[in-house]
């Protein structure tokens, strides 16, 4: 299923009377801007959902988790290509940081109905966790697969592997870990990808403030800056 379709399911299930939700629809030029707000009386999603010229642009979520804790979500599509930032804070103190790469053709619909999709798969998925004032990287794992569970960890407790390959499901993966992450993948998705492992009380800063304003629209460049060019 496209990721177009994945967006309309969803809106189409928001607009149901039954559910809990507030929802609204703009045209801002080519941009095609989908909101809905969902509280389940656990959890209050809120759901920026944007197409640009018919195409799947950008997936913007905050969520209330409770005692004061908060996620923004930011994902971007691109050529097939799906990239995920997500942070935890309390207030404007950031205590985490996860970053994920996927593929728009591993996006599956929400088995519980209340997001617009789930991973199915994921090639990597990074987290940051707050120590001494930076944001240092804590997990890294490869190859995950929703349906299957697999996945191939390369930094988690008792964990640490400097340099690995992993073939899973036809897609060779080769990476090496110091002070940067760098991942080739193989196949037809051919990508390298070099990310940082520290960021610095300033990067998070510029980070925050890009997912919680309305920059996130102008696409992933910020990040990219930030994670995966060290600038």
């Amino acid at each position: 299923m496209s990721v177009e379709s994945l967006f309309d399911r969803y809106y189409e299930r928001a607009t149901i009377p039954i559910r809990n939700t507030k929802y609204g629809r703009e045209q801002r030029g080519s941009l095609d801007i989908r909101h809905v707000v969902e509280d389940d009386e656990f959890r209050q999603l809120n759901h920026k959902i944007i197409l640009k010229d018919g195409v799947a642009a950008s997936v913007w979520r905050e969520q209330e988790w409770g005692l004061g804790e908060n996620s923004i979500d930011v994902t971007h599509f691109a050529n097939g290509t799906v990239k995920h930032f997500s942070l935890r804070h309390t207030g404007e103190a950031v205590t985490g940081l996860k970053i994920s790469l996927t593929r728009d053709e591993w996006l599956m619909s929400d088995p519980d109905l209340r997001l617009p999709y789930i991973f199915g798969r994921s090639d990597m998925e990074t987290w940051y966790r707050a120590r001494d004032f930076k944001m240092r990287i804590d997990r890294v794992r490869l190859a995950w697969d929703w349906e299957n569970k697999h996945t191939f960890p390369i930094l988690e407790r008792g964990i640490d592997k400097k340099k690995a390959e992993h073939l899973y499901r036809g897609v060779e993966y080769r990476i090496e870990m110091d002070d940067a992450i760098r991942l080739t993948i193989g196949g037809k998705a051919h990508q390298k990808i070099n990310w940082r492992t520290e960021l610095s009380a300033e990067d998070v800063r510029v980070l925050f403030e890009y997912a919680s304003g309305e920059s996130w629209m102008n696409g992933w460049g910020p990040i990219a800056d930030i994670i995966e060019n060290g600038k």
